[in-house]
């Protein structure tokens, strides 16, 4: 009897180990997964002329980012959003915002390793690439830059809030944010025995403390992933928090493509 319990002793401790440093090594590729399609937004109610153009970006000598730019053919000065999408998704749809918003311009790139983006993800690669993102955007927009927004969904909203914490941003808009990677895992036990193993960490506190600009919160009503106890821990530490709007009808995947959340955003960012 002994022998047998030394032996599933052995056996768990072995487990245990074994399932660890598989998340160690490839906590990158199961943080930010990878898209398997390009999934549309459904058309909005406005009919406004724009033209898109796929950018190209190198953020390396090796690495190049693959996105879009969606511009206004008749704005005279520039309303502009960035767009950092979630895990496993491919922001190719994102320039389709614009039937919402209206006369913006809009960016959005792919993840390195999503779409036709070269390199691998993690969390220092992704915030550091932001950063060049929106250096970029800039001085492409130069002067014609009215209003410079930033929009990010679940893990995007880390990257925004890297960005938002280190550039001057007129608004950020947050799409289920969270706190930090321990507190995602808090209630999925077994991951939460292995935390110590988390180095992507992904502590968005810091940042969020750091970050001035109006900041709206949209959370889905029903979100299994991140809790809006999550969610709201986040948002105490903004400076500038402004409207927390609960989506009807909506769960973490569906939430960004809502209508009732593509025209809630869009007042938002169209008001005062």
């Amino acid at each position: 009897m002994q022998v047998s319990f030394t032996y599933l002793a052995l056996a768990a401790l072995f487990g245990y180990a074994a399932a660890a440093l598989f998340l160690w090594v490839a906590q990158e590729r199961i943080i930010f997964g990878k898209p398997t399609r390009l999934r549309p937004l459904l058309p909005g109610p406005i009919e406004s002329q724009h033209t898109v153009q796929p950018i190209r970006l190198a953020v390396t000598s090796m690495v190049q980012l693959e996105g879009w730019a969606s511009k206004p053919l008749e704005a005279q000065q520039r309303k502009v959003l960035i767009y950092f999408g979630g895990r496993n998704e491919h922001v190719g749809w994102a320039c389709g915002m614009v039937t919402y918003l209206g006369p913006w311009t809009i960016y959005a790139f792919n993840y390195r390793g999503f779409g036709q983006s070269g390199g691998h993800s993690s969390e220092a690669t992704a915030k550091a690439d932001a950063l060049k993102i929106f250096d970029e955007v800039c001085r492409l927009e130069g002067d014609q830059c009215e209003e410079m927004v930033l929009v990010g969904r679940s893990l995007g909203t880390a990257i925004a809030l890297a960005v938002a914490a280190r550039r001057k941003v007129s608004r950020l808009v947050l799409l289920s944010p969270f706190e930090n990677m321990v507190q995602l895992v808090r209630k999925r036990y077994f991951l939460y025995a292995m935390r110590w193993a988390l180095h992507q960490k992904f502590d968005c506190r810091g940042d969020a403390a750091q970050t001035q600009a109006k900041t709206a919160l949209l959370l889905a009503a029903s979100d299994t992933r991140i809790s809006h106890q999550n969610s709201l821990a986040l948002a105490a530490r903004l400076h500038g928090l402004g409207p927390v709007i609960v989506v009807p009808g909506t769960n973490h995947r569906t939430l960004l493509r809502s209508p009732s959340t593509q025209t809630a955003m869009a007042a938002y960012l169209n008001g005062p």
